[in-house]
């Protein structure tokens, strides 16, 4: 099994760590999506990373059903609860965490075409702004959505340095401080 993704891709990132956390081997090939290599089209006629490559050659695409993948993989695995309310928690941490990545990612691609501002930017730093505090109060909840949290939070101050996140949300800042420094973390940090 491989992954196909950009190193700097944060949904990418988020697959990598957990499979670190489950003792998972997730070899990536670099893939540069906006090229649209054949391999990636292959995988994913969408174009998007990540993909996950299986030993079969069939694929499994988007990072939350990827993520499902590989939890399923690993029997008994602790990240997060099998079934239940808590489980279903750490699945809506998961969507509020790349709520936050799809609107960064947004912004990123407006700024690359000069929009900077208007209703539709300013929609996207609101819905920041909301989930941020709204996964302020879920730390803690599961290994998983804290994996998830901590992702999104890192990839605004690598892609959003000016964008003070931690002023107002305390709780995050602990976590990220804490999983940054941890070898899963540190191993998939994006390049500079």
């Amino acid at each position: 099994m491989k992954l196909l993704a950009s190193p700097t891709s944060p949904y990418a990132r988020k697959l990598r760590v957990l499979a670190q956390e489950l003792g998972l081997a997730l070899p990536m090939e670099d893939t540069a999506p906006m090229a649209d290599p054949a391999a990636l089209l292959a995988a994913n006629p969408l174009g998007k990373v990540p993909a996950l490559v299986l030993e079969d050659g069939s694929a499994i695409i988007d990072s939350p059903v990827i993520a499902a993948f590989l939890l399923a993989s690993v029997p008994g695995q602790r990240l997060m609860p099998e079934s239940g309310h808590g489980h279903w928690q750490a699945r809506t941490t998961e969507a509020l965490a790349d709520g936050v990545l799809d609107a960064a990612i947004i912004l990123r691609f407006n700024m690359a075409q000069g929009i900077t501002s208007g209703p539709w930017v300013d929609r996207q730093y609101r819905a920041i702004e909301r989930a941020l505090a709204v996964m302020n109060t879920r730390t803690g909840g599961s290994g998983f959505g804290d994996i998830c949290i901590t992702v999104a939070c890192d990839y605004l101050s690598f892609r959003f340095p000016d964008l003070d996140w931690r002023e107002h949300n305390a709780e995050l800042a602990a976590l990220a401080d804490r999983l940054l420094a941890t070898p899963a973390f540190v191993a998939t940090r994006p390049p500079a």
